[in-house]
Formats: C-alpha cells, sequence, structure tokens
C-alpha cells in the first residue's frame, strides 16, 4: 500500500515546504489519487479533521524513508496541523546541510526527543526540537548515524500511554509521530488544551483504520 518512494536509503533531503493551508485537499495532479494536503489517498483523506495549530518553537522531524508515504504514518498529519514544522528525509543526516548548519548555530539550542536517563523535561528545554520518524530499530540507526545528533541534549515525555493501536508497538510506552508532538508541545507550553486538534486527528486515523479492518473481515 505503500507510493513509490524517489528519496533512496542513503540519501538526506529536506523537504520543500509543502503547503498545508486549508484550501490544499486536492491531488497532487490530475492523475493522482493522493491529496496533497495529508498526503493520503483521495478516498482516505482527513483533512476535513486537520486544524491548523500556532506554536512557539520549530519542529524538526526527521523521517526514515520507509515512512514516506505509509498509510499508517503520522508525520504529515503533524506537520499539517502545526505552523512551524519541517520534514526532513533520510537514514544519514551528516550531510544535510540545513539541518548541520541549525545544529551548529551557537545562537540555537535544539533538544532531542529520545528516552534517556539523563533527559530533562520538555519544560525545561527552550527553542527548536528534533522528532525521529521510523519504528525504534530504524530510528535508532538514524540516530547512531548522525554524529551530531547523538551530541544533543535530550528531553523525554515521561511515562505515557500510546494509543498508537494500528501498528504494533515495541513497548506500551511507545508512541507515534503524531502523538509525540502533541505532548511535547502540550508539556512544553503547558496548554493542552490548544493542542487538542492533534489528538482528535490521531482518534480519527485510528478509528479509519479500524473500520477498514473490520470491514474487510465481514
Amino acid at each position: 500500500m505503500k507510493k513509490s518512494k524517489a528519496v533512496t536509503s542513503e540519501s538526506a533531503m529536506t523537504q520543500s515546504r509543502p503547503d498545508f493551508s486549508d484550501n490544499m485537499k486536492q491531488p497532487n495532479d490530475k492523475e493522482s489519487r493522493y491529496c496533497t494536503r495529508c498526503t493520503r489517498a483521495l478516498k482516505a483523506c482527513l483533512c476535513d479533521y486537520i486544524r491548523r495549530v500556532p506554536h512557539l518553537a520549530p519542529l524538526h522531524i526527521l523521517q526514515h524513508p520507509g515512512e514516506v508515504g505509509h498509510p499508517k504514518g503520522t508525520a504529515a498529519l503533524l506537520a499539517a496541523s502545526l505552523t512551524d514544522v519541517r520534514i526532513h528525509v533520510g537514514e544519514d543526516f551528516s550531510g544535510d546541510e540545513a539541518l548541520n548548519a541549525l545544529l551548529a548555530n551557537p545562537k540555537v539550542q535544539c533538544y532531542l526527543l529520545w528516552p534517556d536517563e539523563d533527559a530533562m523535561t520538555p519544560a525545561q528545554a527552550r527553542s527548536h526540537f528534533i522528532l525521529l520518524d521510523g519504528t525504534w530499530r530504524k530510528a535508532y540507526r538514524m540516530l547512531h548515524s548522525s554524529p551530531a545528533l547523538l551530541g544533543l541534549p535530550r528531553i523525554t515525555l515521561g511515562e505515557l500511554a500510546g494509543q498508537y493501536s494500528i501498528r504494533k508497538k515495541p513497548f506500551p510506552g511507545a508512541l507515534s509521530t503524531l502523538e509525540a508532538g502533541y505532548h511535547l508541545l502540550s508539556q512544553w507550553e503547558g496548554e493542552p488544551e490548544r493542542f487538542a486538534p492533534l489528538m482528535t486527528l490521531f482518534t480519527h486515523l485510528n478509528r479509519q483504520w479500524h473500520d477498514f479492518a473490520q470491514g474487510r473481515r465481514r
């Protein structure tokens, strides 16, 4: 069910800024079956449930190529729901000039969302946040392929029960990228109610897949 990918597993790319405005619910081109905004098949488009939420800290999503166009992925939905997000696609980000320039900028502090004994809470962090989008094993390889990422201070969300019921979870607290973005920004800005539209969208995604699965079993 995956769309074809133009990005090889060895490359790193900063995705051109998509137009996530409300009027982008349309095919990529006349023959496309996919929405340009939520990147899902038109018959499964979730744009009606996307609400744009402003936030204070820029968010950078480092996405494994295997997640690009994945029908159960949530990174594109998170990006469509927020006002300051960039998606970088690749496995080894040591050659991503834009990302590494940001990480090396002495005036900017970036924080990596990654569970660690010494990780701080979002409330203690400032500036840019970085999320890894991929399976746990792939995210681990992505992290250790990029020395600049390994040196970043880390933040943790604490003990949370993930609700990502449409994909297999490696452990109970594993979160989808959309859930992670919601909890991260909610904890950091202290306004979970403002970010509630992200979880509403996530609920519709899960429900859509469960309805589809039930229909196939009938």
